[in-house]
Order: C-alpha cells, then sequence, then structure tokens
C-alpha cells in the first residue's frame, strides 16, 4: 500500500502541485472571480483535483498569519466512496490508492455524498463524476505523481505505507515533536 506524506511544515503554499495536477491530467481551467484570498479556484471542482486551501487567522495579540494546506483525494484505506459506487467504477488499485474508471461511471452521485472528505465532483456536462487517482498511470510506470514532482521544498513523499509513517515519526521528532498518541505510536 502506498501512502502519500504532507510535511506541511515544508509547504510554501506555491500551489505546484495544484498546477501540476491540472497539467498532467490536461484538465481545462474554470472562469473564476476574486473573492478576497488567495486561494483560488474556491474550492475542489470536477477539473481541480488539488488544492491549496489558504485561511487568515489573527491571534489573541493581533498577530496574522496564513494557514494553508492541501486538499484532494485521501485515497483511504477502508474508503466509503468505493462502498457506495454500485457499477463499481471506484476501486483500490494494486497500490491501495482510489481510482476512477470514467467508463464504468454511470453518475449516480451516491459517491460525493459518501466521502467524508467531499473530494469526488460531478460534471454536469458529461455527467460523471471525478477525482484524484494519485497519478494511477504514472505509479504503474515507476514514475512518481505530478503533484510529488512539483514540490521545491520537498513538503510531497510517496512510498510504501510503512516508510512513510516512519519518516513521518522521524520528521516529528526532528521538530520537537512527540510521535504518540496516549503513548502508542499513531
Amino acid at each position: 500500500e502506498y501512502v502519500k506524506l504532507i510535511d506541511t511544515t515544508r509547504c510554501t503554499a506555491c500551489r505546484g502541485c495544484q498546477v501540476a495536477c491540472k497539467q498532467w491530467n490536461e484538465m481545462p481551467a474554470s472562469r473564476t472571480r476574486n473573492f478576497g484570498s488567495y486561494q483560488n479556484p474556491p474550492d475542489l471542482q470536477w477539473n481541480t483535483w488539488t488544492l491549496i486551501r489558504f485561511q487568515e487567522y489573527e491571534d489573541a495579540q493581533s498577530g496574522f498569519s496564513w494557514l494553508f494546506r492541501k486538499d484532494g483525494c485521501m485515497h483511504c484505506t477502508d474508503a466509503a466512496c468505493i462502498k457506495v459506487c454500485p457499477s463499481g467504477a471506484l476501486y483500490h488499485t494494486d497500490y491501495g490508492t482510489v481510482a476512477l474508471n470514467q467508463r464504468a461511471c454511470i453518475g449516480c452521485k451516491a459517491c460525493v455524498p459518501a466521502c467524508p472528505f467531499d473530494v469526488p465532483r460531478f460534471n454536469p456536462a458529461n455527467e460523471k463524476v471525478y477525482k484524484c487517482d494519485l497519478c494511477y498511470n504514472r505509479l504503474r510506470h515507476g514514475q512518481q505523481p505530478a503533484c510529488i514532482l512539483s514540490s521545491p521544498t520537498g513538503a510531497l513523499s510517496i512510498g510504501k505505507k510503512e516508510t512513510m509513517i516512519d519518516k513521518a515519526y522521524r520528521r516529528v521528532e526532528q521538530l520537537g515533536g512527540k510521535a504518540t498518541v496516549d503513548g502508542d505510536k499513531f
């Protein structure tokens, strides 16, 4: 099972992952309007599978900072979207990621409310659902996903689940944190 590790301490919110995803998957841009945030577009869309979300934060001492995070499919091990898909269009790949067979999608949208992360998006133009497949076509050919390659600071990495968990623990220790929950490794 492969997992993607996102080190938010190294992310600069450059949105390179967002652009690389659109380019690799040849997805068209959508016209947007400024709504007072650096986040663009305002949400995930059928043609935007990864998004850097921005939030402005002001603390009690009037200190201001930006909080941001990468949003997209979590490639759940126990994926609700797969469980509710009546056509079998959503499935686990041999890497443990969640992929979508567009030809099998019947556009029922059952996966949309089933996803606890609000990821699958419906395109009314062709009545199909879309989502990230973690560049399954690249993984099959020994290449990393486009979003991983685009990170100039190394904020994104991918690998076998055990390796990525160990890497996360090491990073937490480097940052001076504790890599335990209730005394157990999480």
